[in-house]
Formats: structure tokens, C-alpha cells, sequence
């Protein structure tokens, strides 16, 4: 599946929410978030690409391509996030070190961390298809 593509965001909030441990792990989050994935015309991504999510009580009630307005918003280039899905940066230590940039409350997010983590987990699971000339990157699920 294309990275962030529509297909790839259902089968996302499909396999989160079908995950027992991980919604045990985030049983506390109630938040909306905007993911922004920087383009790197330079390496194959063309333009910006933006998706969110709500969550109750751990639960994606709902995702979505483009912006909407959202409590959290978590901008990055898009090796960063890439370095992140295939397990080579921690999400973590990308938040700390500002490779991921939050506007909101950046402590709401790191006491899910476990959460994140476990996310991470389940979202190498999904086959998927990254642009450009992270291709090479391609998880097969």
C-alpha cells in the first residue's frame, strides 16, 4: 500500500484498533492529531503530505488526508518518519532531539510512549510502499 495514501490510513486505524494491547496501552489518550510528512523534491517527494487522526479512549474514531484543525500537530521530514517506521530512530528520541516537531502538548505525547511504541509495532506489520528513493525502504509487512 502507498505510504499515507487513503487505503493505507483505513488499514491503519483497522489493525490499531483490532490490537488489544496497544488500546490497553493507550486507554488514557483522548486526542486529536495532524501528521505533517516535509517534502524532499530532492528525493522523490514531491510535496508535503498531511493525514490525522482522533482517538477516544484509545479507540480511531476517525482518520483523514489534508489538515483539520487538531489538538496535536507533529511535523517531520519525511526520512524521519521513514527512519522512524522501519525501527532505525525511536519516536522518542526524535521528539527530544526536535527531528519530529510538536505543536501542543509534547508531555501528553511522550507518557504515551509505550503506546507509540507498540503503534510503531503494528505499523510495520502493513505492507508499505514509501516514496521516492526511500522505495528501498518498502516494508513487506
Amino acid at each position: 500500500m502507498e505510504f499515507v495514501s487513503k487505503e493505507y490510513i483505513q488499514e491503519v486505524m483497522a489493525r490499531t484498533n483490532a490490537d488489544e494491547k496497544y488500546l490497553e496501552l493507550a486507554k488514557e489518550e483522548n486526542a486529536s492529531y495532524t501528521f505533517i510528512l516535509q517534502a524532499e523534491p530532492g528525493k522523490g517527494v514531491e510535496k508535503d503530505i498531511v493525514f490525522g487522526y482522533n482517538a477516544e479512549k484509545g479507540v480511531m474514531t476517525d482518520v483523514w488526508l489534508g489538515e483539520k484543525k487538531t489538538e496535536l500537530v507533529i511535523s517531520g521530514k519525511y526520512a524521519v518518519w521513514v527512519n522512524i517506521l522501519i525501527g532505525k530512530t525511536g519516536a522518542t528520541k526524535a521528539f527530544l532531539t526536535r527531528k519530529l516537531k510538536v505543536r501542543g502538548n509534547l508531555m501528553k505525547i511522550l507518557r504515551l510512549a509505550n503506546a507509540t511504541e507498540r503503534w510503531l509495532e503494528i505499523l510495520r506489520m502493513i505492507p508499505t510502499e514509501f516514496h521516492g528513493e526511500y522505495a528501498r525502504y518498502n516494508i513487506k509487512g
